[in-house]
């Protein structure tokens, strides 16, 4: 089930999302309107998610060389937000959509089969 997130809830979305979600392996996938398709390499561990205007900021761990670096990043310009739930209810993506159509979806490790 996808659900869309009205704008005037997007801050306290992204608040309770980040709650929910901390800890979680997630990775990022990329969609343009042209057709491309991108796939991150590196999974992240997931701390939390925010918005300030149009600007989403998503920080994650990345504790692959047995340190926590922080990875951050900002994807701007951002009109609409939507949440994909897995069969048991958690969240399985969250998908961020610009002004021009192109779509970043932060894919989250399952809590249902461990898949991610």
């Amino acid at each position: 089930m996808i659900k869309t997130i009205d704008p005037q809830e997007w801050s306290t979305f992204f608040t309770d999302f980040s709650a929910r979600n901390r800890g979680r392996r997630a990775r990022f996938e990329l969609f343009s309107r042209g057709g491309d398709v991108g796939e991150e390499e590196q999974e992240g561990v997931f701390e939390s998610a925010s918005i300030e205007g149009s600007v989403v900021t998503v920080a994650r761990l990345d504790n692959a060389e047995g340190g926590d670096a922080v990875m951050t990043d900002e994807i701007p310009n951002i009109h609409g937000v939507s949440v994909q739930y897995d069969s048991d209810g958690s969240d399985n993506t969250i998908e961020l959509m610009n002004d021009k159509g192109d779509m970043t979806v932060l894919h989250f490790e399952s809590t249902v089969d461990g898949d991610s």
